[in-house]
């Protein structure tokens, strides 16, 4: 669906985007993941048409950006960051626009239910609370039947449940074939959506490939905490690498396992002797931290 080798988009001496090459494969959730500022935004709208690279090679859907961007815009849904719609209008009229200027009118009740827009349908969009908005640019992006989508940081601002609902959505799109490029620095939501992720920072990628792959290779062992005694001791003093970690609590004692099938044993061996164990599993987040040696905030910067 998409090929991009050494992008590069430049602002003066300012590098957006520093050099990147990726794919993305048809019916999957592709990710970039990354601070406020990383150059999501910009390669996306490259992507998109939008902006014109420094250079590199970019073909979307069999289409070369440079000559055939308008042939690529025809075919793409788009969400952009801080979306907004007609205010004036109602969720359903907004759609409605989008579906009319496609010739998708008939598409529009398909939306509706598929979304969750037409349970307030009738709203003005100035009226809606965050979420909903949300739904209603999903839905103007969805109703073009164009089969890749792309999603710029769709849940910012969304309190959580709000968030889970639009996860929901995301995955009914995928389910029905949908290619999806989203934008995100929230990692529960990459790690939820995403078949492969792009880690990238300063314009360039420090990571790429799948999810999982990421949080096996650098998000850091398993941790098993419980109550310390000589029991416990001997336990995950066997079978971990190191048996105490810095951050143990006074009355307690970690176990840090590289081999998982060594962290199940003691879990077992815990669970024997009828001790409370808390087992804490490699994340993206921590993998994220290796990669960059920071972490983000909820507000998307990037903070050590």
């Amino acid at each position: 669906m998409i090929d991009v080798e050494n992008l590069t988009k430049k602002y003066g001496e300012f590098v957006a985007v520093d050099d990147i090459s990726f794919a993305v494969k048809s019916g999957e959730v592709f990710s970039l993941l990354g601070p406020n500022g990383a150059g999501k935004t910009t390669t996306i709208e490259v992507l998109q048409g939008l902006k014109t690279p420094t250079s590199g090679k970019v073909n979307v859907l069999g289409y070369d950006i440079y000559r055939e961007e308008k042939k690529i815009k025809e075919q793409i849904g788009v969400m952009p960051q801080n979306f907004n719609a007609f205010e004036r209008l109602t969720a359903r009229e907004n759609i409605q626009l989008i579906a009319e200027i496609y010739g998708k009118g008939d598409k529009v009740e398909e939306v509706l239910d598929l979304t969750g827009v037409k349970e307030f349908q009738s709203k003005l969009y100035l009226n809606l609370s965050g979420g909903m908005k949300t739904k209603v640019g999903i839905g103007m992006a969805l109703v073009s039947e164009a089969p890749l989508l792309f999603l710029d940081e769709p849940t910012t601002g969304l309190d959580p449940q709000s968030r889970r609902e639009v996860w929901n959505m995301i995955e009914k799109l995928k389910e029905l074939g949908k290619t999806i490029v989203l934008t995100s620095h929230y990692m529960e939501e990459v790690e939820r959506l995403s078949d492969r992720a792009a880690v990238i920072i300063n314009g360039q990628i420090k990571f790429i490939g799948e999810v999982s792959t990421m949080i096996n290779d650098y998000g850091g062992n398993v941790k098993l905490i419980a109550p310390k005694d000589e029991v416990t001791e001997a336990i995950l003093g066997q079978e971990a690498k190191r048996v105490f970690d810095s951050n143990s609590k006074e009355g307690s004692i970690t176990g840090i396992f590289t081999d998982k099938k060594n962290a199940k044993r003691a879990v077992i061996g815990l669970y024997e002797k009828d001790y409370e164990v808390k087992i804490i599993e490699p994340s993206l987040e921590e993998a994220f931290m290796t990669l960059s040696g920071s972490k983000i905030n909820e507000e998307g910067e990037l903070v050590t």
